[in-house]
């Protein structure tokens, strides 16, 4: 695992890659999706990831609100 940031200032950015990487995941799973005609039918894993990654985006964002107000 990554060591925490030494800055606190530098955390706003880390928070904001990690978002932009997670959308990313997300945008090449359905990118596969279209691409595969036969796999049309998401896998519970596939729907348990999903969840996971969106639960993590929205506890990032509430980070960044309260790293801004």
């Amino acid at each position: 695992m990554n060591p925490p940031p030494q800055n606190s200032a530098q955390v706003p950015d880390d928070l904001k890659a990690r978002r932009l990487h997670l959308n990313g995941i997300i945008a090449g799973m359905a990118g596969v999706k279209k691409l595969n005609a036969r796999a049309n039918a998401e896998t519970k894993v596939e729907t348990l990831t999903i969840v996971a990654i969106k639960a993590e985006l929205d506890f990032i964002d509430l980070q960044l609100k309260r790293k801004d107000g």
